[in-house]
């Protein structure tokens, strides 16, 4: 069955989308739709890092820079390209880049979408047909 929009079908662009500091050293910009939750996060050297886990799945990306990621028990170096699948309720985290790697660019999709941050996509005036 073909599904009509309501209206308009807005286009963004990442350098528009607020960004918030979610701890020192890690920046962050989110995109919502209605299961899914999609962040842009520059990771600076230096930054603390902070081992969690969730209910979400989450595919990490890192699109610049370097960085070693903690999935359980695996440790991964991460260079620009990697794409990496973390499954829900895993603890995991990401180190701080070196120095001389600077800061790393790292997209990461979660599903379902996460209402703890999709709170952080408010400027986007799309209708969605979940929370």
């Amino acid at each position: 069955m073909d599904k009509r929009v309501d209206g308009p079908v807005p286009q963004y662009n990442w350098n528009d989308i607020p960004e918030r500091e979610m701890r020192r050293g890690v920046e962050q910009k989110v995109f919502r739709g209605d299961d899914v939750l999609i962040g842009q996060t520059t990771l600076h050297p230096g930054m603390q890092s902070a081992p969690h886990s969730h209910s979400y799945e989450q595919i990490f990306m890192i699109l610049k820079g370097r960085v070693t990621l903690h999935v359980g028990a695996q440790v991964f170096d991460c260079p620009a390209g990697t794409v990496i699948r973390i499954p829900p309720n895993v603890e995991h985290w990401a180190e701080a880049p070196t120095e001389a790697d600077g800061p790393a660019l790292n997209m990461d999709i979660w599903t379902p979408l996460r209402p703890d941050y999709a709170t952080h996509s408010a400027y986007q005036t799309d209708t969605f047909s979940k929370g």
